[in-house]
């Protein structure tokens, strides 16, 4: 019995991790994943989430640049939410994360847009997981 549950847990689980990297110029390009690490409910498709049922959300960006002003933006849907924004001005690495929780309806979509010119090292981290 209770090694039923723990299955039945893992198969309907929701959430993902990724990891990020690249260039990016302009807050047009929407971030890419490239070493998905984990796509339980399989709602994340290297760019974007679709939330596949209902609940609280929490997502979290974890970036390493050596952009001098460069950052990573959560998107839900067409609404810019918060910034991770790893520039100091210096052209050393720099780090920054953000996290948001979010109560999301069938369908609707969370991805990551650059904050300007960005480079993103592959430490750097997207992930969101069903809380409730």
């Amino acid at each position: 019995m209770y090694m039923y549950i723990y299955v039945y847990f893992l198969d309907t689980a929701v959430g993902f991790t990724t990891k990020l990297s690249g260039s990016y110029s302009g807050i047009s390009s929407i971030i890419r994943g490239y070493d998905i690490l984990y796509n339980g409910g399989n709602a994340y498709n290297g760019t974007v989430f679709t939330c596949p049922s209902p609940g609280l959300y929490l997502f979290h960006v974890t970036l390493f640049t050596d952009t001098q002003t460069g950052g990573i933006y959560i998107y839900e849907n067409t609404k810019r939410l918060f910034l991770a924004y790893g520039g100091t001005g210096d052209q050393h690495f720099n780090g920054a994360s953000v996290s948001a929780a979010l109560l999301l309806h069938i369908g609707d979509q969370v991805y990551l847009r650059p904050f300007g010119q960005t480079h993103i090292y592959d430490e750097s981290v997207f992930m969101g997981v069903k809380v409730h």
